[in-house]
């Protein structure tokens, strides 16, 4: 099977996992918190990936001559930082943090879209200007100012995914060793600086809540209770599901004590109802796309095209680490989704934009890889 095709393929299985699994962990939420109809966020979710595909196809067909426009650069980078500062000027606050905008009714959460444009900044400026020591100064400075605004929301786990994802960015643009250790040091002093002065000009940021999230190192200690309430309820929810799991729709985690089953914890219900397997293939579907899209970028002959895959790669990858790494108690809770499993609009629509580029980039590589033949 082709790569684009298998890309394709794999995203739609994803799509049609999650639904299911949305359904499953959200008709109790739906019932009982929100006094909604059962199926309220199914039918949400299955809106928000209807506008995924939509984007997805669009996304697939746009020409890469866009991006060695100059225009195209600056509607990306100002587009960018306009959404961040716009949301911590006008956003809605929630749980302490200014994350989500509205505009005309409809709310959405700008970091998920600034994941993307990062990505195709990035690779328009190695596109257009290489990859000289100005080059990397401007992508270096743009990163930087992007996790710094993202930190004041304050989003501790986007800001960490979109570090991951410019380090891989900066890897893929032929950076020497030296240079890439030298601004690793030179960054590592920047955070120590700004961690610093933040302790002592707003020393509020650092709340008990924040602080909380370190719970997950001793969940069980009586001081940690209310700390690591929901963590707990994951362990329990993961050790009654066992290798075959209750059954779909069989959680009881998900009725009450688990305060997001459908978002940021889904994958707890997920091994509490369809135990080890269900666990193994959420993984392996979101591995498979990431790989996929790994394979696209090596056999890429463009330079733009191998740099959003591995973007896209890296985003996917961390983000799922992230998020299970949290549930299970490997490190502190971000509050990231499981990408294109978890509810949520913001995500779900920018990640099927992603996979657009993404398969792109598999049809051009098919269509060099023609003119080869044809050449030969």
């Amino acid at each position: 099977m082709r790569a684009g095709r298998l890309l394709f393929v794999t995203y739609l299985l994803l799509a049609v996992w999650s639904l299911l699994l949305v359904y499953s962990t959200s008709y109790g939420v739906a019932i009982m918190r929100y006094k909604v109809d059962p199926s309220y966020f199914f039918n949400k979710q299955l809106l928000f990936y209807g506008l995924g595909l939509l984007g997805l196809l669009i996304c697939s067909r746009i020409n890469v001559k866009l991006f060695y426009q100059r225009v195209t650069l600056r509607i990306l980078s100002l587009g960018l930082l306009g959404l961040l500062v716009l949301v911590l000027v006008t956003g809605n606050a929630a749980n302490n943090a200014q994350r989500w905008l509205s505009i005309f009714g409809v709310t959405f959460q700008p970091t998920e879209t600034v994941k993307l444009l990062l990505i195709l900044v990035i690779a328009t400026v190695f596109l257009r200007k290489g990859c000289g020591v100005r080059v990397q100064h401007w992508v270096l400075g743009f990163l930087f100012l992007t996790i710094a605004l993202v930190f004041l929301q304050p989003d501790l786990g986007t800001a960490l995914i979109l570090g991951v994802i410019g380090v891989a960015l900066f890897l893929t643009s032929g950076v020497g060793l030296s240079r890439l250790v030298r601004v690793f040091i030179w960054a590592f002093g920047l955070i120590i600086l700004v961690a610093t002065l933040i302790y002592f000009f707003h020393p509020d940021f650092f709340s008990a809540a924040k602080l909380g999230r370190f719970a997950f190192l001793d969940p069980f200690n009586l001081e940690n209770l209310d700390a690591s309430y929901q963590l707990r309820n994951g362990y329990y929810a993961i050790g009654s599901g066992g290798v075959f799991g209750t059954g779909l729709g069989g959680s009881i985690q998900k009725l009450g004590y688990l305060p997001e089953p459908h978002t940021d914890f889904i994958m707890t219900v997920i091994a509490e109802e369809l135990g080890v397997f269900g666990v193994i293939w959420t993984i392996f579907l979101l591995m498979l796309l990431s790989f996929t899209a790994l394979y696209i970028a090596v056999c890429s002959h463009f330079i733009f095209d191998s740099m959003v895959c591995i973007g896209v790669a890296a985003w996917i990858s961390v983000q799922m680490f992230l998020n299970l790494g949290g549930v299970s108690g490997i490190i502190p809770l971000t509050g990231v989704p499981l990408p294109f499993i978890s509810y949520g609009g913001s995500s779900v629509v920018m990640l099927s934009c992603a996979v657009g580029f993404v398969m792109a980039a598999a049809r051009r590589n098919l269509l060099a890889k023609s003119r080869e033949v044809v050449y030969l």
